[in-house]
């Protein structure tokens, strides 16, 4: 599961590091590069899964942004592609609601972290994904035996995330562009931690039960740092605001 080990790495790091997007753990190429496979949050379990009440069908507000050279049309079928077997298990389509043009603001995770953090839930977007091309410095890393982040989350509201879709580096043999988008995809539906689907599950559920019991036309969001539900985009917004570096 590397994708799971790149992303748990950058996790625990950013919790020690900087507030948004941390440094990223170099020790973990080897076992990053022997790895593959699972590049969801887990191991589905159907038997706890079946315990659980999902409620209604509902839907998670999608709004993306993209880099140059990510065209609209593959950037919805990716979306559609990624979670079209999850989300009949949660009763939870993911709806794509906006699309803004969005040039990739750097090279390295903490960059792109920090720079589309700034960027607000808008009025129709619950959540916001970056759908990123590559920049000059990844052609240069991927000629190196080195793990790269093709995907992270914002800690504070896991309401911000990006992937990069265009392949390059040797981590794409295992880590397709799908993959990474529904990686990021579980993250940004409450989902913080790796291999806890029992967890994962319940707080997919919590979420859609806040919003139906409220009558609300936001899918709530999870600060994984303090422990909480934010339960609109101007408490999401302010999260970020006051969080800044």
């Amino acid at each position: 599961m590397a994708a799971a080990m790149h992303d748990r790495a950058q996790r625990t790091t950013r919790r020690a590091g900087s507030r948004r997007a941390g440094r990223f753990v170099k020790n973990t190429a080897a076992l990053a590069l022997l790895l593959a496979g699972c590049t969801s949050i887990g191991t589905h379990d159907p038997r706890v899964r079946s315990t659980v009440d999902f409620g209604p069908p509902d839907a998670v507000s999608l709004c993306l942004y993209l880099d140059d050279g990510v065209s609209e049309e593959r950037a919805r079928g990716l979306v559609e592609e990624a979670w079209s077997t999850e989300a009949p298990l949660y009763g939870l389509r993911v709806k794509v609601t906006g699309v803004t043009r969005w040039h990739r603001p750097a090279f390295t995770m903490d960059g792109i972290l920090e720079a589309l953090s700034r960027e607000p839930l808008r009025p129709g977007c619950d959540r916001v994904l970056a759908l990123l091309g590559r920049h000059v410095g990844d052609f240069i890393w991927g000629l190196l035996p080195l793990p790269e982040a093709l995907g992270a989350v914002d800690d504070d509201t896991l309401t911000h995330a990006y992937a990069v879709i265009t392949r390059v580096t040797i981590n794409q043999i295992f880590l397709s562009p799908r993959n990474v988008v529904r990686h990021e995809l579980y993250h940004m539906l409450g989902c913080p931690e790796h291999f806890d689907m029992e967890g994962c599950y319940r707080q997919i559920a919590a979420l859609k039960r806040w919003k139906l019991a409220h009558q609300s036309e936001f899918f709530p969001a999870w600060d994984s740092v303090k422990q909480e539900m934010l339960v609109s985009r101007e408490s999401v917004n302010a999260r970020l605001n006051s969080s800044g570096p």
